[in-house]
């Protein structure tokens, strides 16, 4: 069997990459500000959901939202990735923040009634607080929990078999 050339080998396994890891190294940092920035938006608008209920499904999704973004970033272009991830979501968001009315925020946080629950008064601090902490913590992480491996070449040789259900028998539904 002949060996490849390195550069040929080098050129098969970044075919099989995720189509942002084969970009180049300024448009993988310009995705990271741009993910930034989309998670900064919507997670600055689904953080409030379910909070009049005491229920903030909508700032968990919204902090996962952005450790699964943040860590994109990361795994792509590394902690410059990341800390542009960081800036850019942070920026849309404090943007959004400062953009209040007199009768309407985005984000709202600086309740002192007691007719609101904890959750209602503290959930807007603690979207923007946990968003930083989010990201700051995958910062700190070790670099081996952010590799991509290259698929294998054999999911472009499997066609419609990949997209079939087997059943408890075996057989295809």
């Amino acid at each position: 069997m002949a060996r490849q050339h390195p550069r040929r080998q080098s050129e098969d396994v970044s075919r099989l990459m995720p189509w942002s890891f084969r970009l180049p190294g300024w448009a993988r940092m310009l995705v990271g500000l741009v993910s930034g920035a989309i998670v900064g938006f919507v997670g600055s608008c689904a953080y409030r959901m379910g909070v009049p209920q005491n229920i903030p499904y909508g700032l968990v999704l919204a902090l996962l939202l952005v450790g699964i973004s943040a860590w994109s970033a990361r795994a792509r272009s590394g902690s410059v990735g990341l800390g542009l991830h960081l800036v850019s979501s942070g920026m849309v968001t404090w943007l959004l923040t400062e953009t209040a009315t007199t009768s309407r925020a985005m984000i709202i946080f600086g309740y002192t009634s007691d007719a609101y629950s904890f959750v209602m008064q503290k959930s807007g601090i603690i979207w923007l607080l946990g968003m930083v902490a989010v990201q700051v913590v995958l910062v700190m992480l070790p670099d081996r929990m952010f590799v991509v491996p290259p698929r294998s070449s054999d999911d472009d040789r499997r066609g419609d078999e990949s997209h079939t259900v087997r059943g408890v028998g075996g057989s295809a539904r």
